[in-house]
Formats: C-alpha cells, structure tokens, sequence
C-alpha cells in the first residue's frame, strides 16, 4: 500500500459501488501551482498505485497525466466496451467523454502521447495498459471492474475531481465547466455501464 501523510489528503472520493477509493493528496505541490493535488492513491482492488496528475496548465505539475489524457484513455476503453457489447452501457460514455474532449484545449500531440499494450492478464479486451513515457496506467482486466486494477470509473472520478478545482479557480473559462459537466455525465454513465455488466455476468454465470 502506498505510503503517505494523511494530513495531507485534500478529498477523498469511492467508486459507486463503494468498493474502491481515490485519495487526493497536496503533498509535494509547488504554492505557484494552480492544482489542488499532485498525486492520488487510488485503490486497484488489491493493492494502492500512486497517479500523479497534472493539470495541463503552464503552472502545473511539471510531471503526471494531463487532464485530456485521462480522459481520451477512459474513452479508448468505452470505445472497446462498445465494440464488445454495444447495448451494454458503453456508447452513453462515449458520447459523454466526446463532450469532454472537445472542450480540452490543444496543444498536446496527436492522440495526448497514448499508447495502448496487452497486459499480463487475460482480457477480452486487446489491451489493458496506457502508457506515456515512463507513466503507466493498468487497467483492470474485466468489464465488470471486479478484478485488480484501476478501473475506469475512477480516471473519470479523477478528471472530475481535478475539474472542479480548475474551474472554482478560473470560474470565468466556461468550457472548463461545460468539460466537468460532460465527465460527470460520462461517470455516471460509466456507474451504470458496470451494473449492467454484472447484472449479466451474474445472469450468465460467469460472474466472481
């Protein structure tokens, strides 16, 4: 588990289930940030993995997963779903997430510096893994979000967690909340989606 001083967590949010739980923490942040948090702790199920996160701002974390990365990852793995199951839940997440990303600004490369890989779990899913650079983000490997993992829902709480603390500090950006509605809607979105899907795993039999 992930080491840290509980002073320092600034929010504290759970997956709709309950089941998991992102920490926000400020430790390390520079006072000339304009971020709230740096790194959050989140729950993969059986271990913490440490996301650093930054805002996508000039006077931002120098390091970490921009805000439209996180988002275009939660939507390459909607897009998997959907092509999987496509009356399972998945396209009102897409949809939604299209909503967020086109209200991100420009500026980074072409696909936010993504690239997609096969984890070490079996999958229905042809990758598990996002990287970019020297960071790494591994997905939970199943669609119901029960197995090890950081699972979607909570790169969506992420986004949203960072959004509200951007578009308090800048209110007069609109597209900043017009974006966070749009990743709200997505998270729901992505709670319902999960429902669904284990409402049919456990039909079917195949659920753990």
């Amino acid at each position: 588990m992930i080491d840290f001083d509980e002073k320092s967590i600034v929010a504290v949010r759970r997956t709709g289930d309950g089941e998991r739980f992102a920490l926000f923490t400020n430790a390390d942040v520079q006072a000339f940030w304009e971020q709230k948090f740096w790194t959050v702790a989140l729950d993969t199920g059986g271990d913490g993995f440490g996301l650093p996160v930054r805002y996508g701002t000039v006077s931002s974390a120098p390091v970490g997963w921009t805000l439209r990365q996180l988002i275009l990852v939660a939507q390459a793995r909607a897009a998997l779903e959907y092509a999987r199951v496509p009356d399972g839940g998945a396209l009102a997440v897409l949809e939604a997430l299209g909503k967020a990303v086109r209200q991100m600004q420009a500026g980074e490369p072409l696909g936010a510096g993504v690239e997609f890989c096969p984890g070490g779990v079996a999958s229905p899913y042809r990758w598990t893994k996002a990287r970019c650079g020297d960071l790494a983000i591994e997905l939970c490997p199943d669609p119901e979000s029960r197995q090890e993992g950081i699972v979607p829902e909570q790169l969506l709480i992420v986004a949203d967690e960072a959004l509200r603390d951007w578009a308090a500090r800048a209110p007069y950006i609109s597209r900043l909340w017009t974006c966070r509605n749009a990743v709200r809607e997505a998270l729901a979105a992505e709670i319902r989606r999960v429902r669904i899907a284990r409402l049919v795993a456990g039909e079917s039999g195949e659920g753990g």
